[in-house]
């Protein structure tokens, strides 16, 4: 048994049954395991969705190669930001709610900025005004924490109308008006929905 099989395990329940449905003899059962062995691995069924964005920003940064085939800036953070709403919402809002209570409860610091995903978007941001694609003169940096901060936003209204908000097409407007994407590219957002 590892701690990998028990996450996983827990994951697939709590997105099947619902995070509050599945106790941590749920997840023993499931695992084969005892609770002094569960209680081994992981402190906790809280601690057990805590690094759920840092799976999703792995996965996102071994694929980065595929933005080199887009065309523009913009085409690239589109890109980005789809991949991390798509497995937002693969885990569900039930789950992304249980992690936002979490970090309420504790600061876990599931949400704040990753270094390699920021230094991404830094140079694909800076790349995009020094071309003349992104209109905003502001520093690259604040526009970037402005772009995180504007996705926790939609997320945390994603989860609490229980994943029935159009997520990416407004997040997608708000980044188009924040950047001040050039006249040529506006609603280009439009063929990543």
């Amino acid at each position: 048994m590892t701690k990998e099989t028990i996450v996983d395990t827990a994951i697939s329940l709590f997105q099947e049954r619902g995070y509050n449905n599945v106790t941590v003899m749920d997840i023993c059962n499931a695992c084969s395991i005892t609770k002094p062995t569960f209680y081994n691995y992981v402190s906790g069924k809280e601690s057990l969705i805590i690094k759920i964005y840092d799976n999703i920003i792995s996965k996102l940064l071994k694929n980065t190669y595929q933005l080199f085939s887009l065309e523009s800036s913009y085409q690239q953070l589109l890109s980005i930001f789809s991949i991390l709403i798509e497995e937002t919402q693969k885990y569900g809002a039930d789950l992304f709610s249980q992690l936002f209570i979490a970090n309420l409860n504790e600061n876990r610091y599931s949400f704040a900025l990753r270094d390699s995903l920021t230094q991404l978007c830094l140079s694909i941001i800076q790349k995009g005004q020094a071309n003349g694609e992104f209109l905003n003169p502001y520093d690259a940096t604040l526009l970037y924490q402005t772009i995180a901060h504007l996705f926790t936003g939609y997320e945390t209204v994603w989860c609490i109308n229980k994943g029935e908000s159009h997520f990416k097409k407004d997040f997608f407007a708000s980044l188009e008006l924040v950047l001040l994407v050039e006249e040529k590219q506006k609603n280009l957002y439009l063929q990543f929905l």
